[in-house]
């Protein structure tokens, strides 16, 4: 016989009505949570999604859109997302996307047929169709990362301006101004982000641009490493470079080895995004690190906070802080040394 809910009442002596509130979401006392999950555990209670819907009009399922899964920054959120989600008694149910857009507006399509109760999606500049048409049914729609202002719907991003700004500032710092950047593609907010601090920093410490340091990239190993070739070419080359994403930095730290580039002494190195790498190659990488799991979490909670009817802040945006992990991939310059640095 089927385990119900009356059963998890018996076992944890607790009304069912508490229970059957934590299932659905709600909040608790603590040590009343623990006792309802020992006992979902201990009887493999599984509650059933489909009747609860139907006393609730709700699907208690939500759609996620999301960059290639190949990617550990995109994978984080994903899990990130799918855990608070599953706490929340929710299901989760995501697709990649195309730059195209034909996948984007198919899946959606999909979700809102499939009647889910809220979207989140790292929006791109072909997905903003769709998703309105998602806002025009009443379905919360909630953006991490890439909203550039195209969408009224909220939106929990993290401050890249800022991290970009910081890790340049710390090669300033150190004693370099002859630093390069490998963008990232321009339709994407977070590579004008991380462009923008980098220019702002320079611009604050009074050092001009040099255009022959900003190396064009997509966010991709092959435009890491294809940078690093690039500025190897370079009669000055650059006392430092700033990789401004993960798969980028797999790519320059290829090339580095490749040219047999001394780092930090002929070439130091710092990257946008705090992964395996970081820590692997030697020296271990100076790097800006990412609240992904916050970021997973704040989206999930505003975006259920719309489907539970809150909408007393909207739209919201939510910036949250980077933090530079200092490691071993800078060289400090002290006055006097070198011919060109503190002139």
């Amino acid at each position: 016989m089927a385990v119900t809910i009356k059963d998890v009442a018996r076992e944890t002596n607790l009304a069912i009505s508490t229970i059957s509130k934590y299932m659905n979401g709600g909040t608790v006392r603590h040590e009343n949570r623990v006792l309802i999950e020992a006992a979902v555990q201990k009887l493999g209670y599984s509650p059933n999604r489909s009747a609860r819907g139907l006393r609730t009009s709700k699907s208690y399922m939500v759609g996620l859109v999301m960059g290639q899964v190949n990617s550990p920054h995109t994978a984080r959120i994903i899990s990130g997302i799918e855990k608070r989600f599953r706490e929340l008694g929710y299901s989760v149910t995501f697709a990649t996307y195309e730059e195209n857009g034909i996948q984007v507006k198919d899946y959606v399509e999909y979700l809102l047929g499939r009647g889910v109760d809220g979207i989140i999606s790292s929006h791109t500049r072909v997905g903003s169709e769709i998703l309105n048409k998602a806002i025009e049914q009443n379905v919360p729609v909630l953006v991490v990362e890439e909203n550039g202002g195209n969408l009224r719907t909220d939106c929990v991003q993290v401050d890249c301006c800022g991290g970009a700004y910081q890790i340049v500032e710390h090669l300033i710092e150190s004693g370099h101004h002859r630093i390069a950047i490998i963008k990232g593609p321009e339709n994407k907010l977070t590579a004008r982000e991380r462009l923008r601090g980098y220019f702002r920093v320079l611009e604050d410490y009074g050092y001009p641009v040099r255009q022959d340091y900003l190396i064009p990239g997509d966010f991709t190993y092959q435009s890491g490493y294809k940078g690093i070739m690039k500025l190897w070419e370079l009669e000055e080359k650059p006392s430092a470079v700033f990789v401004s994403n993960y798969d980028m930095c797999l790519g320059a730290m290829a090339a580095v080895h490749n040219l047999d580039i001394r780092v930090p002494e002929a070439l130091s190195v710092v990257s946008f995004d705090d992964f395996e790498l970081s820590v692997m190659v030697r020296p271990k990488l100076t790097t800006i690190r990412q609240p992904l799991e916050e970021m997973a979490n704040a989206a999930c909670d505003l975006l259920y906070r719309r489907i539970q009817g809150d909408y007393s802040d909207f739209p919201k945006k939510i910036r949250l802080k980077t933090k530079c992990i200092y490691r071993d991939s800078v060289k400090t310059y002290t006055r006097g040394e070198g011919d060109d640095i503190f002139e």
